[in-house]
């Protein structure tokens, strides 16, 4: 006697592979609706451009008056010193910090000089790591940009680079 089509095994298994599937594909969806959506894909990319040969000029303005300056870091405490080339008019600077992997752990800093010339501020919870660090002026005449390594205990100098110009 033979068994119904149901009460066999092997249509199961059939059937199990496309289920299978489908409950594969929703996990991914799952997944990719929580971390997807990518940061990196610009709509305006012929603005971003122009944007980024203005950055290149104001790092040769950079070089130009040869700044650089001092990092030292203790515990989430950091401070700047210029090393070469202070502006004359110089009243307070943005400093941003940008995480290699992690954008929302990215911050910017607005300092004041104290009456020694250093620039004092205090990082919130930064995690150790790769870290591009860009100081500007507050009217952006020129910009220093360095990838460094977070935390450090020995001073960091950083001078205005151009990549790939």
């Amino acid at each position: 006697m033979v068994k119904p089509w149901y009460k066999q095994v092997w249509p199961w298994v059939l059937i199990s592979i496309p289920f299978s599937v489908i409950i594969a594909m929703a996990i991914t969806l799952t997944i990719a609706s929580q971390y997807g959506g990518t940061p990196m894909v610009v709509d305006e990319y012929y603005k971003k451009g122009r944007a980024i040969n203005a950055e290149v000029s104001k790092v040769v303005a950079a070089q130009d008056l040869g700044i650089s300056f001092e990092l030292t870091q203790q515990d989430q405490q950091f401070s700047l010193r210029f090393n070469s080339g202070e502006p004359e008019a110089l009243t307070a600077l943005r400093v941003s910090f940008y995480h290699s992997t992690l954008a929302e752990r990215d911050l910017e800093v607005q300092l004041t000089a104290n009456a020694n010339g250093v620039f004092r501020g205090e990082l919130p919870d930064i995690s150790s790591g790769k870290w591009t660090i860009t100081i500007r002026p507050f009217d952006n005449s020129w910009r220093l940009s360095q990838s460094i390594l977070l935390p450090t205990q020995e001073p960091i100098i950083l001078k205005p680079q151009t990549y790939g110009v």
